[in-house]
């Protein structure tokens, strides 16, 4: 496929990050030209095409949301997430309303998911690497905003790390892992023009994580062991051991509680009266928005960005 050419009319700067850096920690958040619908049916129709002025409001919109959640500038928002790292100001972040594509395979950055009945939103993962590529981008992050007539639910992969390159290491439980400097495929989140409260941090903490270094799961199911989530009972008054550090389990899930069929258990949280930003946070004071990350995942992330941003 031939490239892709966007200019300065197409791209919004939320902020210019590291100018000194060749190659800084990058946000993007792109339109999707084309819906697949459902996954994997080869059907593909326009969802929301760069030639189309009256969907650039919508875009922009969805784009202005995004970028408020993740620093935690969203009206009630307790959890700051990019705003309380140092580094914030050196973070780049984009947005870019491609014009001019046609719905067809290529184009479609985004999948309504297979399963009957699902409302979900999936990235389809190869497509944006594709896409990327014929952007001539490269970014840690990708937000897709779709305007799907059937799902609105988000749904994020996990960032492959390249593990052959360098980083800065870490323990987690006595093993050593590492905070990556770059990627293999970055990580990625489908988003509806109807996302809202805290959907993108939500989603971005799946798409920051990583599969080979720590990868932070949904907490509102029981399933197996990830960075932020253990299995097994009597809980351990202790969770993990993360960089030397001992991190209280939550033995309550504390505004919810554990279902007695589950077999998982979470960290410490950092408000008791609030579900973690991962877990369901619509049962969360204020509409979810009092949420904030449970204290191991807050680390995490915070760590992460220093590395990103240092290479």
């Amino acid at each position: 496929m031939p490239p892709i050419l966007i200019t300065p009319a197409d791209t919004t700067v939320w902020q210019e990050g590291d100018a000194a850096k060749p190659n800084p920690f990058f946000i993007l958040i792109l339109n999707n030209p084309a819906l697949e619908s459902p996954e994997g049916s080869g059907n593909f129709t326009a969802d929301m095409p760069g030639d189309d002025p009256g969907h650039r409001p919508l875009f922009d919109g969805s784009a202005r949301y995004i970028v408020d959640n993740l620093f935690g500038r969203l009206p009630g928002q307790a959890e700051r997430l990019l705003s309380d790292s140092p580094d914030a100001a050196r973070i780049k972040v984009w947005s870019v309303f491609v014009p001019g594509l046609q719905p067809e395979e290529a184009n479609a950055l985004v999948a309504d998911y297979h399963i009957p009945g699902s409302s979900i939103l999936a990235p389809r993962r190869d497509a944006v690497v594709e896409f990327l590529r014929r952007l001539d981008l490269d970014p840690d992050i990708v937000f897709v905003v779709s305007n799907s007539p059937t799902n609105r639910r988000a749904a994020a992969y996990g960032t492959t790390d390249d593990d052959t390159r360098g980083g800065i290491d870490f323990t987690y439980d006595g093993r050593t892992l590492c905070h990556r400097f770059f990627h293999q495929i970055p990580g990625m989140a489908a988003l509806h023009t109807t996302s809202s409260a805290l959907t993108a941090a939500h989603e971005f903490g799946h798409a920051f994580s990583s599969y080979s270094n720590g990868f932070v799961t949904d907490l509102y199911v029981s399933g197996d062991a990830q960075f932020n989530r253990k299995t097994g009972r009597p809980i351990p008054a202790e969770f993990c051991r993360y960089n030397g550090v001992a991190f209280a389990s939550d033995p309550l899930r504390n505004g919810l509680g554990y279902p007695a069929d589950w077999s998982s258990y979470h960290s410490q949280l950092d408000d008791p009266a609030n579900p973690s930003v991962m877990d369901n946070f619509w049962f969360g004071q204020d509409n979810g928005m009092a949420c904030r990350h449970d204290r191991l995942t807050k680390a995490y992330v915070l760590d992460r960005i220093a590395a990103k941003v240092s290479r």
